[in-house]
């Protein structure tokens, strides 16, 4: 078996790498070249910046760059390239062929799943502080007006203290991400697929804290993926401000509703944000990228009515 010239460790996350056509693709366009650029390798693959880059850092230890920042192969690439030039286990018309994705779809996938949107926070500096700044001014202006701080994905009123709601907020971008990428470690199965000599480090890697210059980019990217989240306090700001009458007087039952409402509405609109930062920043394929928000998401529930009922009594 072919396999077999590939280490154990190797083999492991070939089982899971290979079956994606777009990795098998990206790894034999870029041995075919030798070295190739990122628009060179998009365009010759006809998928989007974000596809791209959300695969190659799912194939991180495969695929480096050079100096001149060209994609080449890594030793392990070069064994999984011939692998598959070799077609030990795939066939031809697998490798090369792959059924392309109808304009309907690109689009359901760019709204619910949008890569797109950390490609550029990754890949460009300026665009890595600009727009996480932005964010947090914005997020910040929004918490302050109408009262309100964060935890998790759940929002609390508060006394009018600006620093105490920016240092709150900033508290929980550092708790979303110890909490993501903890679930995300746990979750992806990287502790349990050890070979002999490799270390729990060496596993962690894989899907986090491989470098600093990426936890500080998933952490900013947060801020970003956080601002749908701030519909709920900007409805609340927009109606205190023009008198709108949009959220009846507080104490009615309706308040309560309309009120939770709006909430449910933020929360489903960040989810695909968050869900897509987690597969691009912790290196998950989506369905489980989706399931580590989603148990984000009810530990914020529990705290939220533990909070709300110690409140009440």
């Amino acid at each position: 078996m072919l396999l077999a010239s590939i280490d154990t460790r190797s083999e492991d996350e070939l089982l899971w790498l290979l079956r994606y056509k777009t990795r098998r693709r990206i790894i034999l366009a870029i041995g075919d070249a030798g070295k190739i650029s990122a628009t060179a390798l998009r365009d010759s693959l006809k998928i989007s910046t974000g596809s791209l880059y959300y695969n190659l850092r799912q194939l991180k230890r495969f695929v480096t760059q050079d100096n001149d920042r060209n994609y080449v192969l890594t030793e392990e690439g070069l064994k999984v390239y011939r692998v598959l030039k070799e077609k030990g286990t795939i066939s031809s018309s697998d490798l090369i062929s792959e059924r392309p994705q109808g304009r309907f779809m690109k689009i359901l996938q760019g709204v619910f799943f949008p890569l797109w949107l950390y490609s550029p926070l990754y890949e460009r500096i300026g665009v890595t502080i600009l727009l996480p700044a932005l964010s947090f001014i914005l997020s910040s202006i929004l918490l302050i007006y109408s009262r309100r701080r964060t935890l998790l994905l759940h929002f609390y009123e508060t006394a009018p203290d600006p620093l105490r709601i920016i240092g709150s907020h900033l508290l929980n971008i550092f708790i979303l991400y110890g909490l993501i990428t903890l679930l995300s470690i746990l979750l992806s199965g990287t502790l349990f697929r050890r070979s002999e000599g490799e270390s729990l480090s060496d596993r962690v890697r894989l899907v986090a804290l491989a470098s600093i210059q990426d936890e500080l980019k998933f952490m900013l990217s947060l801020f970003v993926a956080l601002l749908p989240l701030m519909f709920y306090p900007a409805i609340i700001s927009v109606d205190k401000l023009f008198h709108l009458s949009i959220i009846p007087p507080k104490g009615t039952p309706l308040y309560y509703q309309v009120k939770d409402a709006l909430l449910i509405v933020a929360q489903g609109i960040s989810l695909p944000f968050l869900t897509a930062l987690t597969a691009y920043g912790r290196r998950l394929n989506g369905t489980m990228a989706a399931l580590v928000i989603l148990l984000v998401f009810f530990i914020s529930y529990v705290f939220y009515q533990m909070l709300t009922i110690g409140a009440i009594t």
